[in-house]
C-alpha cells in the first residue's frame, strides 16, 4: 500500500507567528482572497506548512536587481 503523505498543518496563530503578523491580519487576507492557501477542515482553518513556505519564498526580493 502506498504511503499517504499528509502535509504539516499550522494553526492561524502558528502561521501568524511565522509571518510576524497577527491572526486578524491573516483573517483579513482570507476574506479578501489574498494570502497563502488554506485548508478548511471541520470549520477550522489550517495553513499547510509547505504552501506557507512557498508563499513566503515567492515574495523574496533581491534589492540588487532592478525592475526593467
Amino acid at each position: 500500500m502506498a504511503e499517504c503523505k499528509i502535509p504539516e498543518l499550522l494553526t492561524p496563530r502558528e502561521a501568524a507567528a511565522i509571518r510576524r503578523t497577527t491572526v486578524g491580519h491573516l483573517a483579513n487576507e482570507r476574506s479578501r482572497g489574498l494570502g497563502p492557501p488554506v485548508a478548511k477542515i471541520g470549520g477550522r482553518i489550517f495553513y499547510p506548512a509547505r504552501e506557507l513556505s512557498e508563499y513566503i519564498s515567492e515574495r523574496i526580493v533581491d534589492p540588487t536587481r532592478r525592475a526593467g
